[in-house]
């Protein structure tokens, strides 16, 4: 495959932002692995260029970190880094969702993106029911006009994709979160904020239990 002759035009860089959460996501590169930048330019056909930038962009995420003398690697998180995460999304969330119109949002949308996940679970495909899941809640949140904390918001997401990831191999799990799902789509459809903030704390609580228990308790080093 031949190389882009314009390694640093946006959709150079959007297209290794892209690849690399995959990645991450699927598990191809697990926490703790260093990233091979120039395996990865080659197998996605572009120069080192837009990689290193895509990694920059990422680090600032935390998705992955860089030290002098090992280069990039994906980030690993314990169970205490974990905490302080969802510790994160709630406050951020908790304010989205009291600042949201929530007559803006698609109701019939959040229906559709309800049976496209339950289709997912279904096939016991994790990849697509993250992708689902993601937009199926951002629908809520983009609803606010805080910006900048959406913004946020989005990065703490992207940082804990794996870890979430690990539990949708389990069907029950998924089942359990597509029946959560359509209990907040029918308070949405009521418009009641105070409803749906009691809805989405008890589900966040719920996926960042099974998340830790998945992750063995490992504590962060002394």
């Amino acid at each position: 495959m031949g190389k882009s002759t314009d390694p640093v035009t946006g959709s150079g860089v959007d297209k290794c932002l892209a690849a690399i959460r995959s990645m991450v996501l699927s598990g191809e590169l697990l926490p703790g692995q260093k990233v091979q930048q120039a395996a990865l330019a080659e197998a996605l056909g572009v120069s080192r260029i837009p990689v290193r930038e895509a990694l920059s962009r990422l680090q600032s995420e935390g998705i992955v970190e860089h030290k002098s003398n090992t280069g990039y690697t994906v980030s690993r998180f314990n169970s205490e880094d974990l905490a302080e995460l969802y510790l994160m999304r709630r406050l951020l969330e908790t304010e989205l969702v009291k600042t949201a119109d929530l007559s803006r949002i698609d109701v019939a949308a959040m229906g559709k993106l309800h049976t496209e996940m339950v289709a997912a679970a279904r096939a016991q495909d994790p990849d697509e029911f993250q992708r689902l899941n993601r937009q199926f809640h951002f629908a809520i949140f983009d609803a606010s006009p805080l910006t900048l904390v959406r913004q946020e918001l989005q990065r703490l997401w992207y940082m804990s994709d794996f870890y979430r990831s690990l539990y949708l191999y389990e069907l029950e799990t998924t089942q359990r979160l597509v029946a959560e799902h359509k209990a907040i789509i029918d308070v949405v459809r009521a418009q009641d904020s105070k409803r749906l903030l009691k809805e989405l704390d008890a589900h966040r609580a719920g996926t960042e239990k099974i998340v830790v228990r998945r992750l063995g308790h490992r504590r962060r080093p002394a």
